[in-house]
């Protein structure tokens, strides 16, 4: 049977890079095998669920390329389903109404810790009398599924025989008084509804396996296949938060981070091809995919890894496709305006540099605007050097003889002018960077003179010389 996978995100917030992990990790396994992988949203929660995040979290699937077979399901569209389940396990027994209000329940809760009883449901309402009952059958009342006695067991895919006592479980409470379900009823009967062959989903779900395990034999249902594996963690090994750059998966796209690059990142946070590749296309992925190579010990979110591995995909992208991608991004009209050829060469001449598509514009601004200023670092280092008035004046004056203003006629010309005045070219090619761009590094000087232009290098030696006038 091919497998039949599932991502539920909830919406009452942004979908995160830990939720994207595991929805990756379902895709992969049905794409591998052929299956299907169904988006289910999870908006039971009527107070804190959202449709604008549910909109969100459509968003950032698509943007990852994690296209879904079926869905997107929406479980409150459901909730006479989950009513007439809740019933039934009414009916046989499984469950059983509680009267209790949310404050009984904190004044029992409080109770039981002052006197260090344990804090569970102390089943109260299963062990009403008839007369009891009827007393308080005006008030609102929740369902409460019965804990069996014994242990609770299932096969996970990673972690095998996992077992827990059902005494360590309490009574949970299946559809709230307000006619909602739990999430684990709701849960259990979407899977089962919609055919889920397997489950995948972070170890922190592990508590709630061993209710939905009791839920499935109540119902006479076979569960899913189970595998829970670790959460990722923040370079510190804590949980991974917002200072680690666990942020949503939509902010990583204004940070200029391709998808492809996050999908590949995030494939490796837990699992391994089985050797030392590291970067691998969607493809490769799916053809390399297995459960059986997932770890046991929890990934560390590395964002320097995650820069350098979209640094690796920037680098792959054709000039013109990493051009469309950065004025997709920007919000700066006057690139919109910019010749296009213009505009690619300064794409070709900073992508080696870049690792977002964000740097196009920390990187680029000198090839739009004259430096309004000098990196005080290199007007002490480059400016005040002697004779670099006398050098740069030159330099201006060889440029302005040039008749072929390429990368190839630039380099001569400096380095010739360094050879006839008996210095190394760097004494050249230093203080010329900073009179064109401002600043002391960056991609070739000889192509940043090229695409910038004789008329504009002229001016610019020119402002730098007035400067170095005024600096003196």
């Amino acid at each position: 049977m091919k497998p039949v996978t599932r991502i539920a995100p909830s919406p009452t917030g942004f979908l995160h890079v830990g939720t994207a992990h595991t929805a990756l990790y379902n895709w992969l396994f049905a794409r591998k095998h052929g299956g299907k992988f169904i988006l289910r949203i999870e908006d039971t929660d009527i107070k804190r669920s959202d449709s604008a995040m549910s909109d969100v979290i459509i968003e950032s699937l698509k943007w990852l390329g994690l296209e879904w077979d079926e869905g997107p399901y929406f479980q409150s569209d459901k909730f006479p389903v989950y009513k007439k389940y809740a019933k039934e396990l009414l009916q046989n027994k499984s469950a059983y109404y509680c009267y209790c209000t949310p404050k009984e329940l904190e004044e029992r809760k409080k109770e039981a810790i002052s006197q260090k009883k344990t804090r569970k449901y102390d089943r109260k309402c299963f062990n009403l009398s008839d007369a009891e009952k009827k007393r308080f059958e005006n008030r609102p009342k929740a369902i409460r599924f019965f804990i069996p006695d014994g242990k609770v067991s299932f096969e996970d895919g990673l972690h095998n025989k996992v077992e827990r006592d059902s005494q360590d479980i309490e009574d949970f409470v299946i559809l709230k008084s307000d006619g909602t379900p739990s999430y684990n009823l709701a849960c259990v009967v979407d899977d089962h509804e919609l055919g889920i062959t397997n489950v995948i989903r972070g170890e922190d779900h592990l508590v709630n396996t061993f209710k939905q395990i009791l839920l499935y034999k109540a119902f006479g249902w076979k569960p899913p296949e189970f595998v829970h594996h670790p959460m990722i963690l923040g370079t510190d090994r804590s949980k991974l938060s917002k200072r680690h750059g666990a942020v949503s998966v939509l902010d990583y796209k204004k940070q200029g981070i391709l998808p492809e690059a996050l999908v590949n990142f995030l494939a490796l946070l837990g699992w391994s091809p089985g050797d030392d590749r590291e970067i691998m296309s969607r493809e490769e992925l799916i053809d390399l995919f297995s459960l059986d190579r997932l770890s046991l010990t929890a990934s560390v979110f590395d964002i320097k890894k995650l820069e350098w591995m979209n640094g690796e995909y920037i680098k792959k992208l054709s000039d013109e496709e990493l051009l469309d991608r950065i004025l997709a991004l920007t919000v700066n009209c006057q690139l919109l305006t910019v010749n296009k050829e213009y505009m690619l060469k300064i794409v070709n001449i900073l992508k080696p540099r870049m690792q977002r598509l964000t740097d196009f514009g920390k990187f680029s601004g000198y090839f739009f605007e004259d430096p309004t200023q000098y990196e005080s670092e290199g007007v002490d280092k480059y400016f005040k050097l002697p004779e670099v008035q006398r050098r740069l004046t030159l330099v201006k004056d060889r440029f302005s003889e040039l008749k072929e203003f390429n990368v190839e006629a630039i380099e001569s010309a400096i380095r010739e002018l360094a050879s006839e005045l008996g210095i190394k070219a760097a004494l050249l090619i230093h203080p010329i960077r900073l009179a064109l761009t401002g600043k002391t590094g960056g991609p070739s000087l000889f192509h940043i003179v090229e695409i910038l232009g004789k008329e504009a290098v002229i001016r610019r030696l020119k402002k730098a010389l007035l400067f170095l006038k005024e600096l003196k």
